[in-house]
């Protein structure tokens, strides 16, 4: 496919993304995502506040997407590494918006989103061992497709225990104890991927979910043991970013 049609899919994509989010509701078909979450909440789930990061997901790969289009970046060797990358996570995240409301959070939104993250960790990564980006880049190409990574690699994991409730196949997520070895599974990928790709806004949207985390087992769940191992994520993710800094400088 030519980088100016891949452009397009993009752009087309970032618009799909922000009107799929709300499109099964305005139709009056299922249930919306947040009711779905309040119907399976455990332990591993964030505060309801934490989903207002998609808002500045879409805004974000929306700008971005619009100036990938600009004529000046149709040889854009960067963006011709990881078009395709975007365009499965814009894709995914589409598809995800319209199954989960009618479906559920079962494993088919599950294997969506880890298709996602592959995607997006597989576009990073090639972005840091293959290429030398302009800070223009970092911002305009890496940027959205770390941003939406970091928080999706913590939703990936969130939406495999919901999955397991509410299939009922597997461990009792509901169980503190169980949803630990989540959180703390979920700090040592999250960190391992911090420290593959040395990307502030991937290690900014983990730290995001799990300081989310944080606050709903303070004030909703009331489990002392996971908001201490959070609390750990959260300086682990802080501490191998800033360790991956200082080896670069």
């Amino acid at each position: 496919m030519k980088r100016s049609v891949q452009s397009i899919v993009v752009l087309a994509l970032a618009i799909a993304q922000i009107v799929t989010a709300r499109l099964m509701v305005a139709l009056g078909i299922g249930e919306p995502v947040e009711v779905q979450s309040a119907l399976i909440n455990h332990p591993l789930v964030p505060y309801k506040t934490a989903y207002v990061i998609w808002g500045l997901i879409y805004a974000y790969a929306l700008v971005a997407a619009i100036w990938q289009v600009m004529p000046r970046q149709k040889e854009n060797v960067a963006l011709e590494t990881v078009d395709w990358n975007l365009i499965v996570v814009w894709l995914v995240n589409s598809l995800w918006q319209l199954w989960v409301p009618v479906i559920g959070l079962e494993w088919i939104s599950f294997c969506l989103i880890a298709v996602a993250v592959f995607a997006g960790l597989n576009g990073l990564l090639k972005l840091r061992n293959e290429l030398n980006l302009s800070l223009k880049e970092k911002i305009l190409v890496a940027g959205p497709l770390a941003l939406v990574t970091g928080w999706l690699t913590a939703a990936c994991f969130v939406n495999f225990t919901s999955a397991m409730i509410w299939t009922g196949f597997g461990l009792d997520a509901g169980n503190a104890a169980v949803s630990a070895v989540f959180l703390i599974g979920l700090i040592a990928f999250g960190g391992w991927m911090v420290y593959r790709t040395g990307n502030s806004l991937y290690a900014a949207g983990l730290a995001w979910a799990l300081f989310w985390v944080l606050v709903a087992n303070q004030s909703r769940d009331h489990e002392p043991g996971m908001v201490v191992i959070a609390c750990i994520g959260l300086v682990v993710v802080a501490g191998i970013r800033v360790y991956v800094q200082w080896r670069k400088d």
